[in-house]
């Protein structure tokens, strides 16, 4: 008699712990891949086969976490915009001079234009054209409000101080922002961005003495 040894093979079902953990990392795929896409293409220009060639997937799965682009784009620009306001906040909010924070603010930003190009495209896209969704829109002209009021507050208790030049608080934020853009649009530009000495470059710009000597 011929006996075969047979392997039972038993499944232990994902909890729904890892069924969460695996659908945020493919969502993460998915908007990773959107950004270079949309910065590349523009809004107009992209497509969902784009995303999907790009993210390594198939059009319907993108379809079966996301309802199409402009869903995307606006969890793109959320993320962005509600991330922007954390960190302005933080830096407003941590101990010691003003313009000790207002650097670390711009060491923070310049460290995210360094590391996600993409997104600051994408943000710019929701600024200057009418195409991209309206939603997205008003999130990004919400935060840049915000995040100006903000830089305002460090300027106007810096010029309190003694540390920061003075000058009308808001225009000497309005000129800081356009600063840190242009590095951001040298960045996309694969123009090399100076790593070291950029954040105090920029805060000397407006500082009242040279407090900052150690930063040389």
């Amino acid at each position: 008699m011929t006996y075969r040894s047979v392997k039972e093979v038993v499944l232990i079902p994902r909890t729904e712990k890892v069924n969460q953990q695996i659908r945020d990392e493919r969502k993460e795929q998915i908007l990773a891949a959107a950004a270079e896409v949309f910065a590349r293409n523009g809004y107009v220009g992209t497509r969902i086969d784009d995303i999907a060639s790009a993210a390594g997937i198939s059009k319907g799965l993108i379809y079966h976490y996301f309802g199409g682009k402009e869903e995307i784009f606006n969890t793109l620009i959320e993320g962005a915009t509600h991330g922007t306001i954390r960190l302005y906040q933080q830096a407003f909010g941590l101990p010691g001079a003003a313009v000790e924070r207002l650097r670390w603010l711009i060491e923070q930003v310049v460290t995210g234009l360094v590391e996600q190009p993409h997104m600051f495209m994408v943000v710019l896209q929701a600024f200057v054209s009418d195409a991209v969704p309206q939603e997205a829109r008003d999130l990004v002209s919400t935060v840049a409000a915000k995040t100006g009021s903000i830089v305002t507050q460090f300027i106007a208790e810096g010029q309190k101080n003694g540390e920061i030049v003075q000058g009308d608080p808001e225009h000497l934020a309005f000129l800081l922002g356009s600063c840190i853009q242009g590095l951001a649009v040298a960045e996309t530009m694969s123009t090399p961005m100076p790593s070291l000495s950029t954040a105090d470059s920029l805060i000397r710009l407006f500082t009242q003495s040279t407090s900052l000597e150690s930063g040389d």
